[in-house]
């Protein structure tokens, strides 16, 4: 079967925690569903055929169907959203030779990595065949292997708690599962998506393998992964939350973290790391979301934030889906509380900013929270005063506190004949305070590239505008403007033609 694409417009999904009346999602225009599927619920003992009738047999093995999520799959495919499927969860009998393996919580030993990379293999292989669209059971159409890998409490080799991991032996053992479980995914349904699972500890500094929470970079851990991973169309399950899991704020200068503030960044990496693998350029947020309890947050903050993520998702090009996480607040993550209603199923107001953000179908359409952008992204001039000079932000997402909007224009999200990829690049250190510039260079003229913001016609369309790029006289600040004379200023470059 062809993969269900999805538009921008379908790019809001979530973990519905089984949320009863799936006809409220749908109503809502929710375009995904992330499941969890969970080896030691399938697989909780080893067992040879014969199987029970509540048993499916699989090579040589009996998989218990876990009847809720079986006919949760099959209810929301019914109904036409798509389902993201997160394979996780090693069973007992399948680690027993990770001996080393020290879970953060007793809940947590099903994160010990398995013995036997064919063992998991098996269980991914069993449910592409069982829920590939043609045998009743409805669809799984992305698959996630495994959950935020980059860190030793998801992904435990037997290592961490005061005992070192051996970096190459963490991202090898990765590599088996993944190729493993990769090879027999696609045999059922040769156009699924498979994916590696990142938590958002992103450069280079975090790889802190000897930490008694040991984790490694986003950046280590996938320009390892993919020297090692052979020709496979890996894709990236990135979870941008907050830099503070706690509190709502996040903006573009989050690094060394990737954060719903500063998303580009991981795409322009990956377009500069893999220049020649376009499946690395596209990304799915598959969890992530933001804390409503005090006092680090507050629902009224929650509810805020929530609209900000999904301007600066849909402001940035190669992010696929976006699924929030979760729909209830979960009493096991205490004062951690993500969820678009409470645990009493009473609603939040991010409930209410996360269901009609995207009411396309309405007559007419009810659009927010960058959705009333689309199928463009809008390109804003920033502008913050210092005392003696100003500085200028241009982007299509949310800029540093204090930069107030100027003027605006359109690019494409997607791309369309006759444009290019404008990228948006970091001038840090320019006194009194950092400013950024638009470039089509992907090393971005040799500054920070804060990512991709948007298609620009490179010649005149109609309704279009000329765009340039321009630079102060006196100080050090660059500027957008489609004035010829740059208001005075000096021309830079023509960047071209966008939708005013």
């Amino acid at each position: 079967m062809p993969y269900p694409e999805r538009d921008a417009y379908h790019i809001k999904a979530i973990q519905p925690d089984y949320w009863p009346n799936k006809d409220e999602f749908v109503g809502h225009v929710t375009g995904g569903v992330a499941m969890n599927v969970v080896w030691d619920i399938w697989e909780p003992v080893f067992k040879a055929p014969p199987c029970s009738g509540n048993e499916v047999e699989y090579d040589g093995h009996c998989f218990r169907i876990h009847t809720g999520l079986d006919d949760a799959i099959r209810e929301w495919t019914s109904k036409g959203v798509i389902v993201t499927g997160i394979l996780y969860g090693t069973p007992a009998w399948a680690r027993t030779g990770n001996t080393g393996c020290s879970p953060i919580s007793p809940a947590f030993e099903r994160f010990c990595t398995p013995d036997n990379p064919a063992d998991y293999a098996r269980f991914a292989g069993m449910i592409s065949q069982r829920y590939d669209g043609l045998h009743g059971n409805g669809r799984i159409a992305d698959f996630v292997i495994h959950n935020e890998v980059n860190s030793n409490t998801w992904w435990d080799i037997g290592c961490g708690q005061g005992v070192p991991c051996d970096q190459d032996a963490w991202i090898q053992s990765y590599v088996d599962n993944f190729a493993a479980a990769y090879d027999l995914i696609k045999t059922y349904q040769s156009e699924a998506k498979v994916l590696i699972s990142f938590e958002h500890h992103f450069d280079y500094e975090y790889d802190r393998p000897s930490d008694d929470n040991a984790m490694l970079s986003v950046k280590t851990f996938l320009e390892t992964f993919h020297q090692r991973v052979g020709d496979r169309d890996w894709k990236v399950a990135f979870h941008p939350y907050a830099p503070d899991l706690m509190r709502p704020e996040f903006g573009p200068l989050d690094l060394p973290k990737v954060t719903y503030g500063n998303p580009g960044v991981l795409m322009a990496w990956l377009r500069q790391t893999f220049p020649n693998d376009p499946h690395a350029w596209e990304v799915e947020f598959t969890e992530s979301g933001i804390n409503s309890s005090t006092p680090s947050s507050s629902e009224d903050a929650q509810a805020d934030a929530v609209c900000k993520t999904f301007i600066n998702t849909l402001g940035t090009p190669g992010v696929t889906n976006y699924i929030y996480h979760r729909m209830r607040d979960n009493v096991d993550e205490g004062q951690l509380q993500l969820g678009l209603v409470r645990s009493d199923d009473s609603y939040k107001q991010a409930w209410e900013v996360w269901a009609l953000c995207n009411h396309v179908y309405d007559d007419p359409p009810q659009l927010s929270c960058g959705f009333e952008n689309l199928p463009y992204t809008k390109l804003r001039r920033y502008v913050k005063s210092y005392t003696i000079t100003d500085r200028h932000w241009a982007s299509t997402r949310l800029p540093p506190e204090d930069f107030v909007e100027e003027a605006s224009w359109k690019l494409h999200r997607e791309q369309q004949p006759g444009t290019a990829l404008l990228y948006e690049c970091l001038v840090e250190q320019a006194w009194p305070g950092p400013h950024t510039f638009l470039s089509f260079d992907l090393d971005c003229e040799g500054r920070l590239n804060l990512g991709p913001v948007g298609y620009i016609y490179q010649t005149q369309q109609p309704g279009t505008v000329a765009l340039y790029r321009c630079a102060h006289s006196t100080v050090t600040d660059h500027f957008i403007s489609d004035d010829t004379a740059c208001e005075g200023h000096t021309v830079e470059q023509l960047l071209g033609y966008a939708v005013p």
